[in-house]
């Protein structure tokens, strides 16, 4: 059972992109309608492109499909009293422009008939509940992480993490699963080429360069194209994540930092070590 409302898990690494959008709105309590208008508010007199008429619409039952009322109107049902519903809106004022194109995919999707969730809905779907997106300043970083070779990745590049990889989470529902930590948490990651320079930028500036980009990869329908796409990470194996990964022995559990991937795993995975490398947004 998920705890009730407080504020502690801002000081895990995983919330770090979050803390400067609710720096200025964070509720006492449960957030009510008041709570996510002024969110919203703040956001946009911070300067967060947050689409027109975007708002969070608490305990809104849509008539039409969730994307397509979303879609359509702006508003995004959100229930009172709901972690997951509460980051959802968090991951709104974050990636505004990728949460956009997230919907737009949907709506797209369905207005050719994929109502039924198909590969493109399903792979957009896991990348908006449990995607994290992995910049990597080198292409071997990608490699070991593709590769699902953890302890290359964590052990072997640890002084790298911070510097030339670093994790930037889209999934809401991550960050509700991050309230009660577990072994076997695992993300779904989407690792990505960045520009030298990159990893010397503040946060929001990397935050905003990951968002436009990923935005406009998801405008094409060919990206991201099924959920295998994405890597499986996990989670408790980064630096700074959970205290028992100062140990080298940790990584020795092989129930958790599995090797492989079902068969034909890393014909999957290959074709995203390299994404942003020769994308025109990442230029």
């Amino acid at each position: 059972m998920l705890p009730d409302w407080h504020t502690a898990y801002l000081d895990h690494p995983l919330y770090a992109l979050l803390r400067p959008f609710v720096s200025q709105a964070l509720p006492p309590t449960w957030p009510d309608q008041a709570a996510y208008d002024r969110l919203t508010t703040v956001a946009r007199a911070a300067g967060v492109t947050l689409p027109d008429g975007l708002r969070f619409v608490c305990d809104l039952t849509p008539e039409a499909y969730y994307e397509t009322h979303v879609g359509k109107t702006g508003e995004v049902p959100t229930r009172y009293r709901n972690w997951h519903d509460w980051f959802n809106a968090l991951a709104w004022l974050a990636w505004p422009r990728a949460k956009a194109a997230l919907n737009r995919r949907h709506v797209r999707a369905i207005a050719r008939g994929e109502v039924r969730r198909g590969p493109l809905r399903d792979a957009a779907t896991l990348l908006d509940e449990c995607g994290v997106l992995v910049p990597v300043g080198e292409r071997a970083l990608a490699e070991a992480l593709t590769g699902m070779q953890w302890k290359t990745l964590f052990i072997a590049h640890r002084s790298a993490w911070g510097t030339d990889i670093d994790v930037m989470p889209i999934g809401h529902a991550l960050w509700e699963t991050g309230l009660a930590p577990h072994i076997g948490w695992c993300a779904k990651a989407l690792p990505v080429a960045v520009p030298s320079g990159f990893f010397g930028q503040p946060l929001l500036a990397r935050l905003a360069w990951l968002d436009d980009w990923l935005a406009r990869s998801l405008e094409d329908d060919t990206f991201l194209p099924r959920p295998r796409t994405l890597c499986p990470l996990p989670l408790l194996g980064i630096p700074g994540y959970w205290p028992a990964n100062e140990e080298a022995t940790f990584y020795d559990n092989a129930a958790y930092f599995r090797s492989t991937r079902r068969a034909n795993a890393s014909s999957e995975t290959s074709s995203v070590s390299v994404i942003g490398e020769s994308s025109p947004s990442s230029a």
